[in-house]
């Protein structure tokens, strides 16, 4: 009895050892594939967890699938917060299926959906049954969400933008002249009325910053970024709008001075040539990694080493696309002083990007 209690306790002394020797001090960010919608996982090393957006409903759960073998790899049995950015069904529609794969404990967004029509109220409405069994908070910019580690900052939200500068940030945006605002024709063409309302935000950990945004729309970064850039620069770029040519202007993608962007496109859902055309001009731009090849960017997609997921169609730009084989992600592990890797987990693929000076 002696000895086998001796022994349990060595294993157990040493499976604890074990365990602390695989802690990684690091934000760990995996930019999931959900076919052209949005879903984004980022997990604290406190292992505190915040997804934004749980892509499409429908597909027999294969989003939320997607979401919670991320979640899996990254040691997460919960998702802590949710944040979604706006209520079209590629951001909230698979938020029912994914709660009946991991507890969701708090519910972040910007309140009520503007569209009409039977279908997308539908949608709102089943998520809404969700969070009012949960905390919810309507979220504004300026507000901090409390996850242990990060800094996460608000910086729009239900069409309303920062309007003063974060810590390190507000100086003038040289990019912001001539800005070439975006007219009645694009905007009734892709219906942006809650695109407009997207939550976005800034994540910080140590001296890694990054900075999510929904669909905000191209007209909306306007009064965030001009006549002052009120973010500041960041190392990752989490591409906006799956890289649609509504989102991203020069103002916004100039000033941020990205070293690395990302961008969760479907084969036949953003990846615009305008996208790829505007990132290809910032000079602080290391490397642009995609989570799908783009079709319709055929001549611009980056070397097959950068791309998560390869298989593609011919489809129009509001298909969701019914693949139900593999899926990969991107994922980023990033350490406080600043340097961070990206991996394609597709290939094994992995970039390191060390600290960037003069922050």
């Amino acid at each position: 009895m002696r000895i086998t209690s001796a022994i349990f306790l060595w294993v157990t002394v040493l499976a604890a050892a074990t365990a602390s020797s695989q802690t990684q001090d690091t934000l760990d960010i995996y930019v999931i594939d959900v076919e052209g919608g949005e879903a984004t996982l980022f997990v604290a090393p406190s292992g505190e967890s915040m997804l934004v957006d749980t892509g499409w409903p429908g597909f027999d759960g294969r989003d939320a699938d997607r979401i919670a073998a991320a979640a899996q790899d990254a040691g997460v049995t919960r998702i802590d917060h949710l944040l979604v950015t706006h209520f079209h069904t590629d951001h909230m529609g698979g938020s029912a299926q994914l709660a009946d794969r991991l507890p969701i404990v708090n519910y972040l967004d910007h309140g009520t959906t503007v569209d009409e029509g039977a279908r997308p109220r539908a949608a709102f409405d089943r998520y809404v049954t969700l969070r009012r069994d949960a905390s919810h908070r309507t979220v504004a910019p300026g507000d901090l969400v409390p996850i242990d580690g990060l800094d996460v900052h608000i910086i729009a939200a239900d069409g309303a933008v920062l309007t003063t500068a974060l810590p390190g940030a507000g100086q003038p945006n040289a990019h912001c002249e001539d800005f070439p605002f975006h007219g009645a024709d694009i905007l009734s063409r892709y219906g942006d009325a809650e695109d407009q309302r997207s939550v976005s935000a800034v994540i910080g950990f140590g001296q890694f910053r990054t900075v999510i945004m929904g669909d905000l729309t191209w007209n909306k970064e306007h009064p965030l970024m001009c006549p002052t850039n009120n973010i500041g620069t960041v190392d990752l770029y989490l591409v906006s709008h799956h890289g649609s040519d509504t989102s991203g202007s020069d103002a916004l993608v100039q000033a941020l001075e990205p070293r690395v962007a990302v961008m969760n496109n479907g084969p036949g859902k953003g990846g615009g040539p305008g996208t790829f055309e505007r990132l290809g001009r910032v000079p602080s731009l290391e490397d642009l990694w995609q989570n799908h090849y783009a079709v319709g960017s055929a001549d611009a997609n980056q070397p097959e080493a950068f791309i998560a997921n390869l298989q593609h169609f011919e489809g129009s730009d509001d298909d969701a696309a019914v693949h139900l084989d593999a899926a990969y992600w991107t994922h980023i592990a990033a350490t406080r002083d600043g340097s961070f890797t990206v991996t394609n987990s597709r290939n094994g693929f992995s970039r390191r990007y060390a600290p960037r000076g003069g922050r």
